[in-house]
This record gives structure tokens, C-alpha cells and sequence, in this order.
């Protein structure tokens, strides 16, 4: 298991105060952002341990206005702190203890289907949450767009294994699905897709994690991440040697890095982290009942 207590020090120095409110950066000496903020928050709530919901509210409505991921991942954090939070006509509203408050958005007008042509994870080094993909997901989230036929085409190409195999892109289409599904569009998978899915993702397995395609080496925090999320779908057990993987990747100032072989610790690999360990102890905790 990872030493908790150190990765909750690690979060907790990352939290830079400014006036009344305060956010989180992984970088102590740069301003807070937003998605660290959504990282720190998440994981505080996975934890149980205590987080400055008021602060963080407070640090979000200094914002006259939000970029588009920054609407995203505030949304996500509104939800987290216990605000009632919707996205309307351009402007994200929330009410938190009885104080409602809105804020412009700028969302793009480019079509979510064109971000198809972008492949799906563009540079490969990137967040798995900053690719061209995850942008249709975080639109569809924010129910900025309608859910035609073809981005349904679309995000089901995708899971076709004949026309590529990579996990991050397997993992974001199913998101992309399930997110649809939220909204009242549900799309259920053919026997035959789940297969060829459960299929691919066994030639993705390794003895401590997932690669990120079937001639892939390398075992990283992202790609783990996207397998098993795509694992619980598919309901296929994950490798034994997960959880030893993960306690692996903690560094000694408590936060997670992204790979084996070093680097730095970052709110986001503590977010990933976090949430494999989350699922395999409540798995766990399920087969004891």
C-alpha cells in the first residue's frame, strides 16, 4: 500500500493560497491552476481526508471568465466541493450554501467531429486528458453539443480493432459512450465488440500493468490507467501485479510520478494513482462481503 499520509502532505503543500480562496499547482512556484486544483480536490475526496471546499469555491469565482477547460475541470470541482453546478446558454452557474453565482465560458465552435482527424492522442507524451479526443468527451460532459448519429459513428469506429489498437484511444471512446449515455443517448455494445475489446486489451496486459498498444514495451501510470478503466467494462480481471506497479511509482516527497524509471511527482499522476487504488480496494473490499 502507499504511504497515505505522505501523499496527503504532498497535497497539501501544493496548495497555494491567494487572497480569501486557494488553489493547487504541482509546481509550489507558479500560480494555482484549475485542473491541478480538480486533481488536488479529487483525490482529497478519494482519501476522506479534508479539503477546503469554501476556499476552493472562492478561488474559482475569482475568475471573470473560463477558457474552455478551465469551465471543464471548474465544473468538475464545483460538483466535488457539493455545489449544484449546470453549464447554460455560455455560462457555467453554480449555487454553494445559497450563494448562486455565473461565469462566461469560452467553449469552441469547432465541430466535435473534426477532432476525429486529429488522430487520437496526438503527441503520445501528452496528458490523457489533453488529447484532441478528450476535448469531445469534455464537450459532451458540458453539454455544449447535441449527439448526432455520426459522432456515434464515429466514437464507435474507434473501437473497431481492425482500424487501429491503442489504448488511450479505446479508453477515450468509451468514455466518450458512457458520457452520452449521461445524457440520455445510451449506445449498448454488441457481444462482438465487447470481445474484440477484451481481446485487445489481453494482448495490452502485462504482469504489473498495461502498455499502451500490443508492441508496446514500456508500462506507464497513463496507460495503466486506460486499461484498467477499460478492464471494468469490459469486466476483465486486472494483472495481479498492479497494485505492487502503482505503490511503485510514489516518490519520496509522497506525490506519484508517471513512470517507472523516474520523473517527477504530479497532481494528475496522484489523481490516476489514486483512483486504480480506489477501485481495486473497493473490488477487494466486494469479494469480502
Amino acid at each position: 500500500m502507499p504511504d497515505i499520509k505522505a501523499l496527503i502532505r504532498y497535497i497539501d503543500e501544493r496548495q497555494i493560497k491567494e487572497n480569501a480562496g486557494s488553489g493547487y499547482s504541482f509546481v509550489r512556484e507558479l500560480p494555482p491552476t484549475i485542473r491541478d486544483t480538480f486533481f488536488a480536490l479529487a483525490c482529497l475526496k478519494m482519501l476522506k481526508a479534508d479539503s477546503p471546499d469554501g476556499e476552493i469555491i472562492r478561488f474559482l469565482s475569482e475568475y471573470d471568465q473560463f477558457d474552455f477547460n478551465g469551465a471543464y475541470y471548474a465544473m468538475k470541482c464545483l460538483k466535488l466541493a457539493g455545489a449544484k453546478v449546470d453549464y447554460q446558454d455560455g455560462n457555467l452557474r453554480w449555487i454553494f450554501k445559497g450563494d448562486e453565482q455565473q461565469r462566461p465560458c469560452a467553449v469552441p465552435t469547432t465541430p466535435p467531429i473534426l477532432y476525429f482527424k486529429y488522430e487520437l492522442y496526438g503527441m503520445y507524451g501528452s496528458s490523457i486528458f489533453s488529447s484532441s479526443l478528450s476535448a469531445v468527451l469534455k464537450r459532451i460532459e458540458l453539454a455544449t453539443d447535441s449527439i448526432d448519429s455520426g459522432l456515434v459513428n464515429l466514437t464507435l469506429a474507434l473501437l473497431d480493432m481492425s482500424n487501429r489498437q491503442d489504448i488511450m484511444s479505446t479508453y477515450i471512446a468509451i468514455e466518450i459512450l458512457n458520457a452520452m449515455e449521461k445524457r440520455s443517448y445510451p449506445i449498448t455494445l454488441s457481444s462482438s465488440y465487447i470481445e474484440q475489446i477484451s481481446d485487445f486489451l489481453k494482448r495490452c496486459t502485462t504482469r504489473k500493468g498495461y502498455v499502451g498498444n500490443p508492441t508496446a514495451s514500456s508500462v506507464t501510470l497513463e496507460s495503466t490507467y486506460a486499461g484498467h478503466r477499460i478492464a471494468q467494462y469490459v469486466k476483465n480481471p486486472d494483472p495481479l501485479g498492479i497494485a505492487f506497479f502503482i505503490d511503485s511509482l510514489q516518490n519520496a516527497n509522497g506525490g506519484f510520478r508517471g513512470s517507472q524509471f523516474g520523473g517527477i511527482s504530479t497532481l494528475e499522476s496522484c489523481y490516476l494513482a489514486l483512483s486504480i487504488i480506489s477501485d481495486i480496494s473497493l473490488e477487494e473490499h466486494d469479494r469480502l462481503q
